[in-house]
């Protein structure tokens, strides 16, 4: 099997559709292929493949199938235009540069060196196949094939670790506003009598207390979650690791 790292599906063709997952006791491909790629299945809430089953991989092409035409296609948000200016005559162009160019066969410049891998979509996120199988997590991610590609990531990472903070004018603005604000409202309270000063307090809180007295998360989410306790894991692996390394000093000192 062919590793891929660029944003293409070599295996999603209609004919690979029809054979993804292996039929279990009781359902057809097309009834396995139908569960698993109902729209309330959430890709990456689903397992990944089993590596040990004989048909590993038609199940690992299924998912990165799904995987890929789920979440690691990009769709165009105010985030692609965020520095698009109409009043400059700017030009509007998604700034993450979707769509992008088709490149039927990955090729290499032999005069620049520039490696110009295979895009057969033009709004799919770069992507390798074992990665996001793994991850359950979209991507757009990158091989740094050459020395302009190198210097373009290190001027990224030193700009975005070095960001300058505020200005002091800018600081000074904002800290005048908050304290006209906490002025204006201290104002205002020294007029209201204590049961308004008391009614305020309790709108404020009874929402918190309501929850309490019923028993109720005092956070909302669309999945449940469970704990995991990673030092017990880490302690065992710790554990073992020792008992290892102990086990091939006595080898060693009783070969030697």
């Amino acid at each position: 099997m062919k590793q891929q790292s660029s944003s293409s599906i070599p295996y999603s063709s209609s004919s690979w559709n029809r054979s993804l997952l292996t039929p279990t006791r009781d359902r057809s491909t097309y009834d396995v292929n139908t569960l698993h790629n109902k729209s309330d299945l959430i890709p990456t809430c689903l397992p990944t493949p089993n590596l040990s089953a004989p048909n590993f991989v038609s199940r690992l092409h299924a998912d990165v199938v799904q995987f890929v035409e789920a979440s690691n296609i990009h769709k165009h948000s105010n985030t692609c235009y965020k520095y698009w200016n109409a009043n400059r005559g700017d030009k509007k162009s998604c700034r993450m540069h979707m769509p992008r160019k088709l490149v039927p066969v990955s090729t290499i410049d032999p005069d620049t060196g520039h490696i110009s891998m295979r895009q057969s979509d033009p709004m799919i996120n770069n992507f390798n196949e074992y990665l996001i199988t793994a991850c359950r997590s979209n991507m757009d991610i990158k091989f740094i094939w050459s020395g302009s590609d190198a210097k373009a990531l290190v001027y990224y990472i030193t700009d975005y670790v070095t960001k300058m903070s505020l200005s002091f004018h800018d600081t000074f603005a904002l800290v005048q506003k908050s304290i006209t604000s906490i002025m204006n409202s201290s104002h205002q309270t020294d007029k209201e009598n204590a049961i308004e000063k008391s009614r305020k307090l309790v709108l404020r809180c009874y929402n918190t207390l309501a929850s309490y007295l019923m028993n109720w998360d005092d956070h909302y989410t669309t999945h449940k979650f469970q704990g995991l306790y990673l030092i017990q894991t880490e302690r065992y692996l710790q554990t073992q690791l020792n008992e290892m390394r102990s086990k091939r000093k006595l080898e060693f000192s009783l070969q030697g």
